[in-house]
């Protein structure tokens, strides 16, 4: 299948690792230009540029810290000055602060939305002037926008918050051709987390009715699908990546029902 992403240029944010960098590679594999952003691991996003220039494809690490709005708007314009434009905006970055509602005070609260929701807001407004009709924004949430546990309740909202502003973006933008749409994972294993996923897996798995965690490329594969020529009629939607978890409520499987005889 023809994605049309070749020579197109995509800025993913937090792509020094994780789902990020899978994101990166994916998107190289197909052509694009990538612009891997990082603020905390430089070596990181070091690491993701050469494993892209030497599969052939062009990338490029910008440093930027997006509670800062200056520092992102400058990140946009060295993206457009390096590449000459941006084709697709992924807004990957994301923090997970845990704490109850009750004892979550006004600090906590502000760096979780100030990354999680206010950063992709910025972004996209800033991406706007150079995305041509046919470009788009991807979102990444989560899950916790839909149904969500204890100890999340800034993290929950912020994604709520992300799921909502994605569905304001869509309805204004559509007229320019600009699609913006969200991928909603779930449990997926990257490099800070595999150790302790690992150590829980037994208990994970009956809540997952395909049986595994995620993979990094099973949300890579939707947010390349999202940005192509593809998913040219979507757009302001949200796509649930978990593995059938969402489809069940917490409550004891059942089993499969007995039809009453006659």
């Amino acid at each position: 299948m023809e994605l049309g992403l070749a020579g197109k240029v995509v800025l993913i944010t937090g792509a020094s690792g994780g789902l990020g960098a899978s994101m990166a590679a994916a998107f190289a594999a197909e052509g694009a230009a990538v612009a891997v952003h990082y603020r905390t691991r430089a070596e990181g996003a070091g690491r993701v540029v050469k494993q892209i220039e030497a599969s052939g494809s062009k990338a490029q690490q910008f440093y930027a810290d997006l509670r800062v709005e200056a520092e992102i708007e400058s990140l946009v314009t060295s993206v457009v000055e390096q590449f000459g434009g941006i084709d697709c905006l992924v807004n990957n970055a994301g923090v997970v602060l845990k704490a109850y509602a009750e004892d979550t005070d006004a600090n906590h609260w502000d760096d979780t939305l100030n990354i999680n929701l206010r950063a992709p807001h910025l972004l996209s407004r800033a991406v706007l002037p150079y995305l041509k009709s046919g470009g788009s924004v991807i979102h990444n949430s989560s899950i916790h926008a839909i149904n969500t546990v204890q100890n999340f309740s800034a993290y929950a909202a912020s994604k709520a918050g992300l799921d909502a502003l994605a569905k304001a973006q869509a309805l204004e933008w559509a007229e320019q051709g600009i699609r913006v749409n969200v991928v909603s994972p779930g449990v997926v294993p990257v490099e800070r987390t595999e150790a302790v996923l690992e150590g829980v897996k037994e208990a994970w798995m009956p809540h997952i009715p395909l049986r595994r965690y995620g993979l990094p490329a099973d949300i890579a594969s939707m947010v390349l699908f999202l940005a192509s020529e593809q998913a040219s009629w979507i757009t302001g939607q949200s796509f649930i990546v978990d593995g059938g978890m969402s489809c069940r409520m917490d409550m004891p499987s059942r089993g499969r029902m007995v039809a009453p005889t006659e």
